[in-house]
């Protein structure tokens, strides 16, 4: 229950025999790569973020090395050290320590049921504002979608929120939708980019989670000179994300085998999504609550008495049991765990927090 990434019996063995046949018979040379990655890849990702509502073009995606090397080069690109990140508590702690490891200060802003509160992050932004001035460096990480850890979708309300406080204090956002395409809720919801008239939205993008981690392709959107700035940068660290990885997504997006098997995916997460709800109702009502997500891995369970989870966490490996205590993900620590129901089959997944309990 504490692997951040799809089961392996998931992935898609016979598309992926054929997309790496077709792609065999296209590839003429392995190379080096243009700095901002592939065209091909480049031209089917800009196409894939326009039937989700983000109007790009080609010239705005830069192919990256996973959705965190995109944090890296932002964070070494745009951002100096010792600017202030906000970001949801709890977070992403990959991309928290990616920012901490650039000499960025973090800052946690509460969230909801609904997702990151702009009234807090108004008042986090006034406390921060008085102490370092208004010119201070500043930007606003978040997952708006299947947010890791704790699965919540924002709503589109507080979306439109989020965009209007941070348009007023002008402060950018870096938008990680590494799982927006894991969304199986009655109504997608609109990526913040959607919403962005002046440029301040940057979005990421990853074929990690919804595909295979080893492929190691993520990307960015964003105005086209961010877009050089960082594809110059990108070359200095590793030349481009490997060739044969952009021709073999590239060829899965533009087959349309990509959505064929979303389809199915989403379909399969949405039954160990319920699965994992009657688990959790069985063993642990009246003990803790818990999140129901509507898409992503991840399901956030806070106990309704103080529970040491370190100590948990500790008891239950020793039973073969792996958890994700909340301490890591949260800036001041708390009472939950992030359980995932995405790596386990629905028995396993009851078999386990059969243990927890």
């Amino acid at each position: 229950m504490g692997t951040g990434e799809l089961d392996p019996r998931l992935f898609p063995r016979d598309m992926w025999k054929q997309v790496l046949t077709e792609a065999a018979q296209e590839i003429d040379s392995l190379g080096y790569p243009p700095p901002a990655g592939m065209t091909v890849l480049r031209e089917a990702i800009a196409a894939h973020m326009c039937r989700s509502g983000v109007n790009c073009t080609p010239a705005q995606v830069l192919i990256t090395s996973g959705a965190l090397q995109a944090l890296q080069l932002i964070s070494v690109s745009l951002l100096s050290a010792g600017s202030t990140v906000f970001a949801e508590a709890p977070s992403y702690i990959k991309s928290l320590q990616v920012f901490q490891s650039a000499g960025m200060r973090l800052s946690g802003v509460t969230m909801d049921d609904q997702g990151l509160r702009s009234d807090a992050l108004e008042h986090a932004l006034g406390e921060y504002r008085a102490v370092s001035g208004k010119g201070a460096d500043a930007v606003l990480y978040t997952i708006p979608t299947n947010h890791n850890p704790t699965g919540v979708t924002m709503t589109n309300q507080h979306r439109h929120d989020l965009i209007d406080c941070c348009v007023a204090n002008r402060l950018p956002i870096i938008e990680d939708n590494a799982y927006q395409d894991l969304y199986f809720g009655d109504e997608m919801p609109k990526p913040l980019k959607t919403m962005d008239e002046t440029g301040m939205v940057i979005t990421l993008g990853s074929a990690s989670k919804s595909l295979a981690p080893g492929l190691r392709i993520g990307w960015i959107i964003a105005n086209e000179p961010i877009v050089q700035r960082l594809a110059d940068v990108k070359m200095q660290m590793d030349y481009g994300a490997s060739l044969l990885s952009q021709w073999a997504f590239a060829r899965f997006l533009t087959s349309g085998l990509y959505d064929r098997y979303l389809v199915d995916l989403k379909r399969e997460l949405h039954r160990r999504r319920d699965a994992a709800m009657e688990s959790l109702e069985r063993h642990f009502l009246g003990r803790a609550h818990w999140s129901r997500p509507d898409g992503g891995f991840y399901v956030w369970l806070t106990f309704e008495q103080p529970v040491r989870t370190s100590r948990l966490f500790q008891a239950a490996l020793k039973r073969g049991v792996l958890l994700n205590p909340g301490d890591i993900y949260d800036f001041e620590g708390d009472n939950s765990l992030r359980l995932s129901y995405a790596y386990t089959t629905p028995e396993e997944f009851e078999a386990s927090v059969d243990v927890l309990a």
